[in-house]
């Protein structure tokens, strides 16, 4: 096995999930965070932790430039966050990657929320974006800014995860924690994809040096109030109750095909809904 120097940027749920898979394989992996409280969090899942303290880019040039393979997978907590979260970080490595012309290797964390509401259809990478809201303009515009690196010479993947699920986001603890009635009907479908394909499908990214855009999303799409129906009927907890005269806090009602990446030769481990 080729050993890699990769970096995460983002240690958070997924990209400290995924750092830790790589260091269990051998590669050298350097974890950034912008939260100095949590460096010491990132020691057990990578060999060094690197903390951003803004946009500097010379600090974004040290990831470049000491690393083959760069996985981002950034979030941000509150709407407000969207741009220096996602769009600022991607303009910063386009910045920094025009000056130093050391192409590498880029995996992104986006989101099926790029695709907005298609009422209900099916959507794959090949579906017009509907990005009526703020957020959703920027996931794309961070998308179209990952994507221009491949003019330096980048090899870039990004992928598109659909709602993600699994340990401490069981979806019975969504179901214990939901208001007396929820806003909606409940009648969107649900897109969702277990934590454990997300780190898998990022690793076989990296393997088989995957480049373009790719869904990630499970087999299973019924709608929000058929899933907690059955979430609560199998752990016996209160059915939920709808309230269709108020807005839906799900927004973009779509089902998003994973057959693109299945197509790429990955296989699912989790392909149906774990009731947890």
């Amino acid at each position: 096995m080729t050993v890699l120097n990769i970096a995460v940027v983002g240690c958070g749920y997924i990209g400290s999930a995924a750092a830790l898979h790589w260091t269990k394989q051998g590669h050298k992996v350097l974890g950034t965070t912008r939260n100095p409280d949590r460096l010491q969090e990132i020691a057990h899942c990578a060999q060094e932790g690197f903390l951003i303290q803004g946009d500097d880019k010379k600090e974004f040039a040290t990831i470049i430039e000491d690393n083959d393979v760069i996985l981002v997978s950034v979030g941000a907590d509150r709407p407000e966050e969207y741009d220096n979260a996602y769009l600022r970080i991607a303009q910063i490595f386009r910045e920094v990657a025009l000056e130093l012309k050391l192409p590498r290797r880029l995996i992104y964390t986006s989101s099926t929320s790029v695709y907005g509401d298609a009422q209900g259809q099916w959507v794959d990478e090949e579906s017009e974006l509907h990005t009526d809201s703020v957020q959703g303009k920027i996931l794309a515009q961070t998308e179209q800014v990952y994507q221009s690196l491949e003019e330096l010479g980048w090899q870039v993947c990004i992928l598109r995860l659909a709602e993600i699920y699994g340990p401490h986001r069981e979806i019975t603890k969504r179901l214990k924690n939901l208001p007396n009635a929820l806003p909606g009907s409940g009648a969107q479908y649900t897109n969702m994809i277990h934590k454990t394909d997300c780190i898998l499908a990022i690793d076989y990214a990296l393997q088989h040096k995957l480049q373009g855009i790719f869904n990630l999303a499970d087999d299973d799409h019924p709608t929000r109030k058929e899933l907690y129906k059955t979430v609560a009927q199998k752990f016996h907890l209160p059915q939920p109750h709808w309230d269709p005269s108020r807005t839906s806090l799900h927004k973009g009602n779509k089902r998003v095909s994973n057959h693109k990446i299945k197509s790429a030769g990955f296989a699912f481990h989790v392909p149906h809904r774990v009731l947890s």
